[in-house]
Order: structure tokens, then sequence, then C-alpha cells
């Protein structure tokens, strides 16, 4: 418990302040923190504590039952799906403590809230409580494409689609190789992923979904294929013998040469950070303490008044002394006695 120490003219007061702790933990290290990663990734979760503390218990943010105490040793108590991919750790090097979470093979359903509780002689330590918020990221669904119209001569456009995914998604095309040149940009909606792609009609295509700063390699993009045939054509990675494919005369206009020069550049995307939110915890603390500060000065008045107040009503009484004649006499007897009735 804080307390604040008052002083005024009359005396002091203490006022109790229990969000100061609060505030204070707020002002004072990073103890939430959010790691963002793909699914299929392998996350780890790091969560300090006191190393003289007897008991650390981990729980997930939808869960009232902690799925990990450090009592029970290395048991977990996950469902089935999870158990063998989560995987606690006890670290203690230099007098530092920590238990390490590891997830493998990440799912959506993993994501969320993790929250480390830390007791010592059964009475919990909040200033040591530890949140990491874990946002799983998915890409879109497998791509499907359906011949749209002909462009000329080989050359005919598909129109392909895919179920969204957490992030902006794009849809390319391979063929003999050699990738493809779409026709309009990613469109999405609230569920659907569409494009529409350039291609050949005598060769196999394979098609695939990713995310838009994503370059997924030509071996790997096979998610859908139209005019697959049975010989030896059909293959989604075959030796890069041709390295260039010429678009038709009718087509080779605006912005043909971006899209080749925007599609095949990559951008990593796998990185595991602490983000800590900096305007919304200036907001948060700039709002705490202007609340904290009305209370203050609330309070004080408050208080102030009550005994000013009682000062006035409870003021001893002085009374000068005068030459008491025979003319004032009575005078005086009905003031003190008036006084007396107050």
């Amino acid at each position: 418990m804080v307390e604040v120490l008052f002083h005024s003219l009359t005396g002091g007061f203490k006022i109790p302040i229990l969000f100061v702790s609060i505030i204070l933990m707020n002002l004072y290290g990073c103890k939430s923190t959010q790691l963002s990663k793909i699914q299929g990734q392998e996350a780890n979760l790091i969560f300090p504590y006191p190393c003289d503390s007897t008991e650390v218990t981990l729980l997930h943010h939808l869960s009232t039952a902690p799925f990990y105490r450090s009592t029970d040793g290395s048991a977990l108590s996950l469902p089935p799906f999870q158990v063998n991919r989560f995987h606690v750790q006890n670290r203690i090097k230099n007098r530092n403590c920590s238990l390490d979470l590891t997830i493998t093979n990440l799912m959506r359903i993993d994501a969320g809230k993790y929250i480390s509780l830390v007791y010592k002689d059964g009475k919990s330590i909040v200033d040591h409580t530890t949140r990491v918020e874990l946002q799983i990221d998915y890409p879109p669904g497998k791509a499907s494409c359906d011949v749209s119209e002909g462009k000329g001569g080989d050359w005919v456009s598909i129109d392909c689609t895919a179920n969204v995914g957490s992030l902006s998604g794009k849809i390319e095309c391979y063929q003999d190789g050699v990738w493809m040149p779409s026709l309009t940009d990613p469109s999405e909606t609230v569920t659907l992923l569409t494009q529409t792609i350039l291609i050949r009609k005598s060769l196999p295509v394979f098609c695939c979904s990713s995310f838009l700063d994503e370059k997924k390699e030509r071996c790997e993009c096979k998610d859908t294929g139209l005019f697959i045939t049975d010989d030896d054509s059909n293959d989604p990675c075959p030796p890069l013998e041709i390295t260039t494919m010429p678009l038709p005369t009718t087509l080779t206009e605006n912005n043909q040469s971006d899209y080749y020069s925007n599609m095949t550049s990559s951008i990593p995307i796998n990185m595991e950070t602490c983000n800590f939110d900096s305007i919304q915890f200036i907001i948060s603390i700039t709002i705490e303490s202007i609340v904290l500060i009305l209370v203050f000065v609330m309070v004080y008045k408050m208080i102030k008044r009550v005994r000013n107040t009682e000062l006035i009503k409870y003021a001893p009484l002085t009374l000068c002394c005068w030459p008491i004649s025979s003319n004032n006499k009575k005078d005086l007897n009905d003031t003190v006695f008036s006084l007396s009735q107050v």
C-alpha cells in the first residue's frame, strides 16, 4: 500500500493510493510485450522472475487455470493438439531466472496473451507479473484458377481466387519455371483474394497464393495447375533453361515492366520483436497522472475544509477583561449565559 502524506497549517493526513503501484509499474520496465509470428513457425516466449520466488505459473488469458506450475516440474496441463508442441524450460543464469516457453509449428489457436504469475510463500508478487501477447499471422488459402478469355494467339488470362489471410496477399503463377505477369493488382474483400494472370495455354501452369511481401519460390508454387498433361512438362520445378518470356505485342504496355521488378522483390517478414506501443503508453500515463492529481487536489480541499470548520466550531473562546460596574454587570451575565447555550 502506498501512502501520500499532506501537510497543512492545521495538521497532516495520509491518503492510501491503490493504483500508484500500477502507474509506477507502467513507468519502469516493459511488463507487456508483443510477439508476431507466422503460422507454422516457432515462437519463444520469455518470462523473467525473481530467483527467490517459491512458485511461478503460466496461463493463457482465455483460461482460468495455469497450464504450467514450477512446483509440478515439467508437466503441462494442455489439450492433445498442444501438449507435444509446448515446451517450458526453467533457466537460471548469472542470478537471472526466467521461464522460456517454446511453441513449435504454430497454429492460429495458439494466439493470445500468455501470463506468468509469481508467488513467494503463497503470496502473489504483482510487480513481477509478465504478459506476452502472441500474434499469429496466416497466409491466404490455397489458390484456384479458371481460364478467363483469350488475349491473342497462345495467350489467355486466368482468374485466380483464394481465401484471404490475416495480412495482404497475392497470387502468382509459373510456366516452365518462369514467373508469369499479372494483369491486375491483388484485390481483397472480407473473405476473398482475387487476381488475373496472363499465361500461355500451350504449357502447364502452376499457381499459388502468398503474403504480399513474400517471394515464394517456383518449386513451392503448386496450389493448383491448368493445362496439365501426362508428359514430362508437368514438373512444377523444371531446370531453368529459359530466362525470359516475351509478352504478346498487344499487351506490352503501361506497367508490365513494373510488375516484373516489383513482384520479384522480397522483403523479410519473419521478425521477432517486443513491440511497445509508445503512443498508447504516453496517453495512458497522461490520463492516469491527471486523474491522480485531481484526486489529490479534491481530497486535500475536502479535508482542509472539514478541518477549518472544526477549528471555527471548537475554537476556545478568549474573553478580555474589563472593569465591571453596576451598569454593565447585568449585560455581562446575559452574554455569558448566551454563550453557554451554543
